[in-house]
């Protein structure tokens, strides 16, 4: 297995030595991608909030901050990912301001219309599902809420040929703006509002329910 390969599959799900290692890596590089994702994301200091891919767990830490009267769940598949997300917010959750727990985006183990917000950064292109985990997104959300991606690649000519690449390596699936706007429509997302900075290929995207 090649280099990118492997590091592809630690993205998708992080274990081991060198899933911690990417994961470190990932709190790093994704920061300012993060923030940008998140400045136009309205978030209250009262709010219920998933971030679904927690990782290592720096946007969970990074929300909480703003939501310091609610509550933030960040979940993950990895139990690796898991163990440092909680070791990287371990006083948050013992105010009772955070919880990371194992879960998948095909059965998200919370009733209907729980969350604020949901966030999902870097995660999509792993999604197995991706129309029905939308779905899932959608249940989870109250009625008003806000779903926001923000992603580091979107379909776009200008990095096509990377973005194929790391595709067929790495068994991604990355949509373009417009796909991803269909694919949100055809579930039920309202007030579908997309940003891109074309020349980084980042993509934000913030719906409502």
């Amino acid at each position: 297995m090649s280099e990118i390969a492997k590091r592809l599959n630690q993205c998708r799900k992080p274990t081991g030595d060198l899933g911690k290692i990417i994961v470190e890596d990932m709190n790093k590089s994704h920061f300012n991608l993060t923030s940008w994702g998140l400045e136009k994301i309205n978030i209250e200091n009262d709010f219920l909030v998933l971030d679904i891919g927690c990782g290592g767990g720096k946007t969970v830490n990074r929300i909480a901050e703003r939501a310091d009267k609610g509550k933030v769940y960040g979940m993950d598949y990895s139990d690796d990912c898991v163990k440092w997300s909680i070791d990287l917010n371990i006083n948050l959750i013992k105010e009772n301001k955070v919880e990371i727990f194992q879960g998948t985006v095909e059965n998200i183990p919370f009733e209907a219309e729980k969350f604020d917000l949901i966030t999902a950064v870097e995660t999509i292109y792993f999604w197995p599902d991706v129309k029905a985990n939308f779905s899932e997104v959608r249940r989870v959300l109250k009625t008003g809420g806000t779903f926001a991606i923000i992603n580091e690649m979107y379909d776009s000519e200008a990095f096509r040929d990377r973005n194929n690449e790391f595709a067929a390596i790495g068994n991604m699936n990355i949509l373009s703006s417009e796909e991803l706007k269909i694919v949100l429509s055809e579930v039920g997302f309202n007030d579908i509002e997309i940003d891109l900075v074309e020349e980084k290929n980042w993509l934000r995207c913030v719906c409502s329910k």
